[in-house]
This record gives structure tokens, sequence and C-alpha cells, in this order.
């Protein structure tokens, strides 16, 4: 990823006040969708990068969180299943199918693959 400062980010604090500063409540009361898989359960939080109202979003999320996450903040919700929903996250701007958008983030922007799982927020290979 590329470095980002704050003219970049739309956003008034540097990112790595803004990571250092995040309370440890609010990351570990993340919220998970009641259908998420436990292959999400363990992934370890990061901010969100998305574009809300011309600012970066910069909510922690997981893997789990993030459909609702997507749903809440991002207006991500009731949309045919083939609409294509260009991607706001910092520096992306790719176009995805609605129903591809939740696989690309989770592989592209949180770093989680299709062979990736976490346990206890560290990453196993295949098969472990």
């Amino acid at each position: 990823m590329s470095s980002l400062n704050d003219e970049t980010l739309g956003h008034d604090t540097d990112l790595a006040t803004s990571v250092t500063n995040a309370s440890v409540d609010a990351i570990e009361s993340l919220p998970t969708a009641n259908n998420s898989t436990s292959r999400y359960n363990n992934c370890p939080p990061q901010q969100c990068f998305y574009n809300r109202d011309g600012n970066v979003c910069l909510e922690f999320i997981t893997c789990g969180s993030a459909p609702e996450h997507f749903r809440a903040l991002h207006s991500i919700r009731d949309m045919a299943r083939d609409v294509k929903i260009v991607c706001q996250w910092h520096g992306c701007g790719r176009q995805v199918q609605r129903h591809n958008f939740m696989r690309h983030l989770r592989e592209v922007h949180l770093g989680h693959g299709r062979t990736n799982d976490y346990q206890n927020g560290d990453l196993l290979s295949q098969g472990e």
C-alpha cells in the first residue's frame, strides 16, 4: 500500500495517530454478521479506507464485520445482484458487481484471500 498523508486522506488527523489512538474496546467489540462463516471470525481489525462524505472512513472493520459496516455506513444495500459498484476504497476505483463486492473488499483491501484463514489474528497457510 502506498503511503498516505492528511491531504490524500481528506481527513484532519494523521493516519499513524488515528491507528495508535484507536480504542481497544471499539476494536474488540466489532460486530460480526450472524451468517458469517468461521473463516472470518479471527481476521485482524483494520481501518476502512472507503470514501464517506468526501473523507476516508477510518472505522475499524474485520472480514466478519465488513458486510454490516458497508450496509450501514456506505449504503451498499438493497441493490440487484448484477449492479456495478465502483469501489471507493482509497486508491482503488475498480468496478465490481454487487454480488462480488464483499469478496473484492476481503481479498484486495483486507488481505483475506480465498485460501487464507486466520487463527487468533494470525494468517495460516492453506491446510494448516
